[in-house]
């Protein structure tokens, strides 16, 4: 299925994390404004970036969906996403 909308935007949200450590949100716009898409990693110094977790279809109808709680799971969840990137870069 072709997808309806075309990314009119992307932005890029960095956060230390702390340990030479950054988490990066790349956040996909649709061309009405809406959030499409996050994808988010995080990155060590000198050692790249790992994807750690994405959220798709946000602009989908039905779908709820607010940025500020999107960084607060994040958050949350920063000890799980730690993991994952260990995982990735070793």
């Amino acid at each position: 299925m072709m997808n309806k909308y075309t990314a009119s935007e992307r932005k890029v949200d960095l956060y230390e994390i702390g340990d030479g450590l950054t988490l990066m949100n790349i956040v996909t716009k649709n061309e009405n404004g809406k959030t499409r898409a996050v994808h988010t990693y995080i990155g060590y110094e000198g050692e790249g970036f790992a994807c750690v977790a994405h959220s798709e279809g946000l602009d989908e109808p039905g779908v709820i969906y607010s940025y500020s709680s999107h960084v607060r799971m994040l958050k949350a969840n920063l000890p799980y996403l730690l993991d994952c990137f260990w995982s990735n870069i070793k």
